[in-house]
């Protein structure tokens, strides 16, 4: 086994981090490694909770610049060379971090730039009800893959990468908040003929995820969609399924669109038979959606398929909403270009 550098960034994570070290440390003892958590400025009693682990070095950031940034400062301080990046609000399943490392290495010739592992449909959090619904759309689109598939992002959850390939293509993009970052590295990765690897065998490599209640996905959603559309415009495609940048989540998203703009004016203009059009664009967005649909009944029961359809529409207006603030932003950089130079001249 390779030694291993394991990372975990950590952001106001008293209830997480706990468990998440728990099993960390307790596979660790397997093979030589150095576990590192990097507290990105929390406000709460994270680095208190890190400091009773013993064999932990903790590295507290004096400021919050995100989850891309404390990566990044716990792999330059990483003395091995191969890394592994592990979420602090998820707990691995047994031998994940030695068989994302064995995947690494295993065939030299492959071109391979990161191996992550897969969610088990599985929710920590047992406060939300909600948060089964963002545990069902984070999980999606593995479920029929037998062992492993090839993705267009580098999954930060659980994932292995060396050191010298890490820093030669630049580490996460540091971004605020946490999120979007993943994909910038994958297609930094990709760009490299190099291959981001996501292993679907939970038996082989998975974590259980404490996933957040759907209005908290909705603002982060809004948060991400705003810092993906540059890479998007920059790459011209979307990306692989089993993320939120598909080309059937871009379809789902402005149908939800189209049937929300109908809706409004079914109420303004109070014309029935613009009911058609709308029922033909849910009829369309069901059947788009429809393997989603089954695969939410098939592990959370006909409630929760039922609540997916309106789940469904609040995480796509999230994603139009995250849009609009990115033109806004747009704009009002162009706006500032513009009128800047004017300004100085009057003066």
């Amino acid at each position: 086994m390779y030694r291993t550098s394991i990372i975990i960034p950590t952001y106001n994570s008293e209830e997480t981090i706990e468990p998440c070290l728990g099993k960390i440390i307790k596979e660790s003892k397997n093979f030589e490694s150095e576990i590192i958590v990097v507290d990105d400025n929390s406000n709460d009693r994270t680095a208190e909770i890190v400091k009773k682990f013993k064999s932990v070095k903790l590295i507290k950031l004096s400021k919050n610049k995100g989850a891309g940034n404390a990566r990044n400062t716990g792999a330059k301080i990483a003395k091995y060379e191969t890394l592994c990046f592990v979420d602090s609000d998820i707990v691995i399943s047994k031998n994940s971090i030695e068989n994302l490392v064995r995947r690494l290495y295993l065939y030299p010739s492959e071109n391979v730039g990161c191996v992550a592992a897969v969610p088990a449909v599985a929710n920590l959090n047992v406060r939300s009800w909600t948060s089964n619904f963002v545990c069902l759309k984070s999980c999606y689109g593995f479920e029929n893959i037998e062992k492993e598939t090839e993705i267009s992002v580098a999954t930060p959850e659980v994932c292995a990468i060396t050191k010298t390939f890490f820093m030669q293509v630049g580490g996460y993009k540091p971004l605020r908040n946490a999120g979007g970052e993943e994909f910038y590295l994958g297609y930094k990765i990709n760009q490299l003929n190099k291959k981001n690897i996501k292993i679907t065998d939970t038996s082989y490599a998975s974590y259980k995820g404490r996933w957040c209640s759907l209005y908290i996905r909705c603002k982060r959603i809004i948060d991400r969609t705003e810092k993906y559309i540059p890479l998007f415009l920059e790459k011209k495609k979307f990306d692989t399924t089993g993320t939120f940048a598909t080309l059937t989540q871009a379809f789902s998203s402005l149908l939800t669109l189209i049937i929300f703009i109908l809706i409004l004016l079914v109420f303004a203009l109070n014309k029935g038979s613009l009911l058609v059009g709308l029922f033909i664009l849910f009829v369309t967005q069901i059947i788009i959606e429809f393997k989603f649909l089954l695969f939410a009944k098939k592990h959370f029961g006909f409630k929760m398929l039922f609540f997916s359809l309106f789940g469904i529409q609040v995480i796509n207006l999230a994603i139009f909403f995250g849009a609009a603030y990115f033109f806004f932003n747009m704009i009002k950089k162009l706006l500032r270009k513009v009128l800047s130079p004017r300004l100085l001249t009057r003066e």
